[in-house]
Parts: C-alpha cells; sequence; structure tokens
C-alpha cells in the first residue's frame, strides 16, 4: 500500500509539473490537459492539425504505462518512463526544447501512504472478496435491468482449492494489473463502446472478472424470440483471469448469460462451448509477451506521417457523408467496422437505427442500396465467400458472415486479445444454428441452414447429447407449447404411414436405446419403420401429458407403454429446426378459417437479413405453398426445397425448376391434397363486413379447439417472397428458382376434409392488409 501511495503521489507531481510549465507559454502546442487516477489526456496542435493523445499508468508507474494517440487507438507505445521525460522529447520533436522539472522522487517515498484505488473507476470495480459482488453486466445501457446471480458468485468465487483457478499467494506476485490486460480491455472500449466490457477485481486474490457485453440488437424480434434471448441487453461472456498475470496464468473459465434470464439459455450454452474451445486452442500459443510482440508488428513505421493516416480517415467519412449518412453515424460504423469503408457502409445499410441521420429519402436510400451492394444469394451451401478473400477480421453484419468457414476464422491479435475474442465470438452468433450443438461442426442441409440449434447426426453427438447431457439445453426450448407437439406428432406419423416414407421421412430418427445406453436404438444405417410406428402408437395423448404435470410423470407414463417411446418423442421435438408458435384467437388470419394457426420461421439470422435486403431492393409479396402433411416433418428440419427433378418432386414441373407458390389459395390447397369447394362463411362474412372486412373478421369469435382431433389433416403455408428476377409468375403459379427469397411466415391445419376459403387471393389488398396486421401482431411484445 505505501509503494503505491508514493508512486500515485509521483504520478500527480509529474502531471502538475507538466501542466506548469505549458500553461505559462502561450505558444506551447501541449493544450487541453485532463487527468484521472490512472490516465492523463492532453491535445497537440501542429500547424493547426490536432492529436489527442493519453496516457495510461499502473500502479507501478512509471513502469507499465502506455502512451495512446487518440488517431492510432490501436497503436499503444508501452513506455518505462517518467511523464515529464516523455513531454521533452515530443516538444523536441514537434516544437522546442521543453524545461520541464522533475519532482524529487526521494521526498515523496518518504512520506509512504495507504491509497488503496486499484484501478481507473469508469472501467473496473474493486470488490471486497468478502462480499458477493452484483455483476455490472445487470445495468446495461439505462441500468434497468438486473440479475439474481449471489448463489452464483458464492459458488464461483469462493472455490478456492481449485488446482490453478486462483493465484497462488505465495508467488509473491505484485497484486497490480498488468498493462497487458489494461490496454487490451481499453481496445475493447473504444471499438464497441465503453458498455461493451466490464471489470470486476478480486484483490485478495489477485484475480478480475472479464465481462465481453455482446450486443445481439442486431437480431431481429422473431429471431431473438426463437433463440429464448433478449436482443434487447447483450450475451456476456465472463472470463476469470489473473489480474497481473493475465495471459501468462491458466485458461480463464467461462460463463455465458443474458443477466434478465433465470434460466440457462440454448444459446448461451452454444456460445459458451464456443468460446472455450477457442480459448483451449488459442491459449496455448498465447503469452503476454507473444501479444506484446503482435501489437508491436502492428505499430505503423515512425515514418509514415499521422497526419496522411488522419486523412485517408476523414477521406472514408467524406464519402459515407456524401452518399447520404449522417456525420455521427458514418464515424461510428468506420469505428465499428475498423475503419473498412464497405463494410461501414454495410453496417448503415444494414442497421437503420445507425443510419437514423441520414439526410437521404426512402427512394435515394434504395437507390444507394442498389449501386453499393448488390444482392447476392446468402446461402453457406453455395460455397462463395461474401467477404473478400483474406480478410481476417468479420464484423457484425449478417449477411457477411454467412460462409461458414468465414464465420469460423479467427481474427488477428493487431488490437489485443480480448478484441480478438470479442470478435470471434460476435461473428459466430449470426451462424450458430448452421453449427452442431455439440461438436460445432457445420451441418449439411440441401437448403442451407435452418433457425433452430440441433444436435448433427454424428453417432459420437447423439450420444453426447442424449445420455451424457451435453449441451442438452441448447435445445430444449425447441417446441414452443404443447399444440406445437402435437402437431409434430401428427407430421411424423403421417410421415412413417405414407408409400414415399422411404424418401420423405427424412430426418430418421437417431434415437439412444435407454436399456442399453451404447447402442442405438433407432438409426438410419438401420431403418425399421415398423418398429418407430409401434412406439407413436403407445404415446400417450397431448392432453394426459398436460395432466400428467412434471416431465418425470410424463416418462414414467409412456415408459410403461413402451421403452422408446418417450426417446422417440424427445427427439421429435429436439429435432426440429424450424420455430413454430401456435397463434392466439385473437392474433389468427380469419379468412384461413382454421382455428389451428401457427406462426412458423425457419430462416436463420443470416438468411433473414439477406432476405430484408433483397426485399428493401425489389419488394415483397405473399403466397402460399401447399404441400401434403406427410412432407412436412423433413420440411421443417430442412427447409423448403426446389425439389423440381429430384426423388422429392410429386408433381410434374410444368413451369421450370423452383419452389411452387400461388396467390391463390385455390391452388395451393390442391397440391395440399385438400378437398375442393369454397367455404361456406366467406361470402357471408364479406357480404356483412363491407369493405373492412378484414378487419371485423379478426375480431369475430372462432372455434376453441385447442388440439388436432383428427388423423386426417391437410396443411398450407404462407409464404413471402422477393419480387426478383428469380420469381417467374405463370397466371395462377409463380416458380421462385432461389430458395433463400422465400421464407415461410403462417402454417395452417385443417381437419377431416374441411377447406379454407379458395377465393382468397394475396395480390389483393383486403388479404394483404390482413396478413402485413397479423405479421406485426407477431412481432408485438
Amino acid at each position: 500500500m505505501e509503494n503505491m501511495s508514493w508512486r500515485r503521489e509521483l504520478l500527480s507531481r509529474d502531471i502538475e509539473s507538466v501542466i506548469d510549465v505549458c500553461v505559462n507559454d502561450p505558444a506551447c502546442p501541449f493544450k487541453n490537459f485532463e487527468h484521472g487516477k490512472n490516465s492523463f489526456s492532453f491535445v497537440l496542435n501542429i500547424n493547426g492539425e490536432l492529436s489527442a493523445y493519453t496516457f495510461n499508468v499502473t500502479e507501478d508507474y512509471p513502469d507499465n504505462s502506455a502512451l495512446t494517440c487518440l488517431n492510432f487507438p490501436d497503436k499503444p507505445e508501452f513506455i518505462q518512463e517518467r511523464i515529464p521525460i516523455v513531454f521533452r522529447r515530443m516538444a523536441h520533436e514537434h516544437w522546442k526544447p521543453l524545461d520541464v522539472c522533475l519532482p524529487d522522487i526521494s521526498s515523496i517515498q518518504d512520506k509512504g501512504g495507504g491509497d488503496a484505488s486499484k484501478l481507473n473507476s469508469h472501467s473496473l470495480m474493486v470488490i471486497d472478496d468478502e462480499q458477493p459482488p452484483h455483476s455490472p453486466s445487470s445495468v446495461y445501457t439505462d441500468g434497468t435491468c438486473d440479475t439474481d446471480d449471489t448463489d452464483y458468485d458464492d459458488m464461483y468465487y469462493m472455490d478456492q482449492d481449485e488446482e490453478g483457478y486462483y493465484c497462488d499467494e505465495e508467488d509473491g506476485q505484485d497484486s497490480s494489473t498488468h498493462p497487458l490486460l489494461m490496454h487490451d480491455m481499453e481496445q475493447v472500449r473504444k471499438h464497441f463502446g465503453p458498455n461493451a466490457i466490464n471489470g470486476r477485481v478480486f484483490t485478495e486474490l489477485r484475480d478480475i472478472d472479464v465481462e465481453l457485453n455482446i450486443d445481439v440488437s442486431f437480431l431481429e424480434d422473431e429471431i431473438s424470440k426463437a433463440w429464448c434471448i433478449s436482443r434487447c441487453e447483450p450475451i456476456v461472456v465472463r472470463l476469470h483471469c489473473s489480474l497481473n498475470k493475465y495471459l501468462d496464468a491458466n485458461v480463464p473459465k467461462v460463463e455465458v448469460f443474458q443477466p434478465s434470464k433465470s434460466g440457462h439459455s440454448g444459446i448461451c450454452s452454444q456460445l459458451r462451448k464456443i468460446a472455450e474451445t477457442v480459448l483451449l486452442q488459442q491459449w496455448k500459443n498465447l503469452s503476454n509477451d507473444y501479444v506484446q510482440s503482435q501489437l508491436k508488428k502492428a505499430t505503423p513505421s515512425p515514418n509514415r506521417s499521422p497526419a496522411r493516416q488522419c486523412s485517408v480517415e476523414d477521406h472514408s467519412l467524406a464519402k459515407l457523408v456524401d452518399l447520404g449518412f449522417g456525420i455521427e453515424d458514418a464515424r461510428s460504423a468506420l469505428k465499428m467496422s475498423q475503419g473498412h469503408l464497405e463494410d461501414a457502409a454495410n453496417l448503415l445499410a444494414i442497421q437503420p437505427e445507425l443510419g437514423s441521420s441520414a439526410s437521404t429519402d426512402q427512394g435515394s436510400q434504395k437507390k444507394l442500396s442498389k449501386r453499393l451492394f448488390p444482392w447476392q444469394r446468402s446461402s453457406s451451401v453455395n460455397g462463395q465467400a461474401v467477404t473478400p478473400p483474406g480478410t481476417e477480421e468479420l464484423h457484425l453484419i449478417p449477411a457477411a458472415t454467412q460462409n461458414g468457414k468465414n464465420a469460423k476464422m479467427i481474427p488477428s491479435l493487431d488490437h489485443g486479445f480480448l478484441v480478438q475474442l470479442y470478435i470471434y465470438l460476435r461473428n459466430r452468433i449470426p451462424t450458430l444454428s448452421e453449427f452442431c450443438v455439440v461438436c460445432d461442426e457445420q451441418h449439411i442441409f440441401q437448403n442451407g441452414a435452418m433457425l433452430k440449434p440441433a444436435v448433427c447426426e454424428r453417432e459420437l453427438c447423439v450420444f453426447s447429447f442424449q445420455t451424457l447431457g451435453v449441451m442438452q439445453d441448447a435445445a430444449e426450448n425447441i417446441a414452443s407449447g404443447a399444440e406445437v407437439v402435437d402437431l409434430m406428432v401428427a407430421m411424423v406419423a403421417s410421415s412413417i404411414k405414407s408409400t414415399r416414407r422411404h424418401l420423405i421421412f427424412d430426418p430418421y430418427p437417431m434415437v439412444v436405446d435407454p436399456r442399453n445406453p451404447k447402442e442405438l436404438a433407432f438409426t438410419p444405417k438401420k431403418k425399421n419403420y415398423e418398429r418407430i410406428q409401434q412406439s407413436l402408437d403407445s404415446f400417450i395423448s397431448i392432453r394426459e401429458m398436460l395432466a400428467a404435470g412434471c416431465c418425470t410423470d410424463v416418462k414414467k407414463r409412456m415408459d410403461a407403454q413402451d421403452a422408446l417411446a418417450y426417446p422417440l418423442l424427445q427427439w421429435i421435438i429436439s429435432s426440429n429446426r424450424s420455430h413454430i408458435v401456435k397463434l392466439p384467437e385473437g392474433r389468427q388470419i380469419r379468412f384461413m378459417h382454421t382455428p389451428h394457426q401457427f406462426l412458423l420461421l425457419s430462416s436463420p439470422p443470416a438468411k433473414e437479413a439477406a432476405f430484408r435486403k433483397a426485399k428493401m431492393l425489389s419488394g415483397s409479396t405473399f403466397a402460399f405453398h401447399g404441400s401434403h402433411i406427410e412432407n412436412w416433418h423433413s420440411i421443417l428440419r430442412h427447409g423448403l426445397i426446389n425439389a423440381s427433378g429430384t426423388k422429392h418432386q410429386m408433381h410434374g414441373a410444368v413451369y421450370g425448376k423452383g419452389i411452387y407458390l400461388s396467390p391463390h389459395s385455390s391452388v395451393s390447397f390442391g397440391y395440399s391434397g385438400m378437398g375442393h369447394g369454397i367455404h361456406k362463411q366467406a361470402k357471408k362474412l364479406s357480404a356483412e363486413s363491407g369493405h373492412n372486412d378484414s378487419q371485423v373478421n379478426r375480431n369475430a369469435p372462432m372455434s376453441t379447439c385447442r388440439f388436432l382431433q383428427s388423423k386426417n389433416l391437410t396443411c398450407i403455408a404462407l409464404c413471402e417472397v422477393v419480387n426478383s428476377k428469380d420469381l417467374t409468375k405463370h397466371g395462377h403459379v409463380w416458380v421462385c428458382t432461389n430458395p433463400d427469397l422465400v421464407c415461410t411466415r403462417f402454417f395452417f391445419v385443417y381437419e377431416d376434409g374441411k377447406v379454407g376459403d379458395q377465393a382468397v387471393d394475396t395480390t389483393q389488398e383486403k388479404y394483404t392488409r390482413e396478413i402485413i396486421a397479423a405479421m406485426a401482431d407477431c412481432c408485438a411484445p
């Protein structure tokens, strides 16, 4: 404490010495001095060119300090000299010799002291180790959220016996913060904002919890709901690091969570496993000396003019402003994209909230987007990287991270380890559902990625997922309610009974035998449709499942009928890749005349972002897609595919290859196998309603039947499709050759030959208006 106190006094006197000399000379180029406990900032004015500098110091000042020019925030100069000496050198280089005296160090050392402050107060908290701290991540942006993690902290920080976790008190190391750690944290703050990182210091343990707050506001509301996370607060990645050893200590423990979510999130669990894996891979090659050497390599040559680099940045800023974006938004986008002009422009185009101050109207903005960003297919299976070759760092633009290989690229260390980890984890989020929740290898589907996370079909992953509980919570929220489970079971039952089951019952279940956990009871290598049918027949009804209460009771009842019944039910739920939610009666589309209406989303964030971008350029419309219910088991897991010319094709492809759609419900009802005939209520309701029939009909009563009553089911999907050159219209039949331009929105089920209103034409405004209203209701909180 005494050592720390005199060093702080030395810092204070050195700063006063510099300021006294500079303010007394009006011609001095050093201006605008500001200082805090661990920082000292000033501006250097050379012939009208302003450069801002900041000293960041540690508790062992003048050792291990860093001088950063804000023109080059990622290129700090590590110094071991006192501030007056550095000022003398800078003044001699840029102005003239400056006579700055050095305060006597001996008189300060004799005083001693007891200052207990440890770190910059705006970045870190010093925690009394005897009291469990509250996570600073619980205060995000407006500080209104909170989390009850006290019990966790009691366990997390008091287990000091675990080998290699806490610093050994006998090491004799000084408890001051390692300068590289301070530098890395500051880099995260500079590149991603002041709320992007927090620190919690445990003085006695000489440890620190570094919390990376990864913004997920770029996700659409529907996607965040499907993933059971909140887009209004960050995903917190907590690393338990050594305060003074940093990268030279053992691999840090990782926790990933959202402050407002009390339970486990599948996405957070998947991201935690990804973070643990990359840390294990990277840590063996990391050390403080190595990272510092990488930072020095990235430092620009002294002969390179700072003014020249600044002009390049100004040129990029001016170009964005010239395109119509606001200056502050443009500056923020350039900062987030590390100065890459195209990435910054993409960010402004995709995230309108960043470009809110743009002066262009909607028409000019659309023209701008067409000129800058010609839309490409976003599916990762097309093998075309969206980002430029050799790009080391990806940025938070979902459409640009679609390619699976690029999403897993490790960024460079040019800005420090924490920035590297932050960028890597942030870039993984848009494509999480493309990878297995256990092995993190890419899924291989006919139509690219799907929305929901899932385990892959590799046997080792299946065993881990089902028997060891590895990542089991990553798919535990797949079913959005009992009605959805009811529907998915009905789809499997229909598919297994089909004469085409060898083609359409895909994927085939992979279920571990509960009586012999080393064997698979169901496997695509040895298909047994009759045994699956037997297990399905033994399922208790959905009402009985609800009446049973807890999952344990449901399992007991189903095990009594068939030991494979409950594992098969688990597989049906967890293998679903789409987000399905039963629409409440007040939000249903009335002209479809069925109580069994569902929101159906299957596009992952990257594909949805690309779809919305294409929609912004070309507009979109709504159309129906009809298919027999036996096909929907596969569609929910693989998405709508272009089946023309494949073994899955059921009807002729008169108008060529592609996904067949129609704005007329009567056409798609025929493809679904539904009976013909106009719904009798349609004309009556229309006549009574007049011009505002759709709004009145939405409030009209409908059947309160909750679950499916029949095994004779037909269904139809309502899709949104982009009006692009890939969509060809042949009267009532439309064909889209690009599956990335078709997104499912709603799903309707009919029982016992009942039919919907075959007079529906989605190109008519009265129908389009109700569809859009239903979509808005689904997006409402």
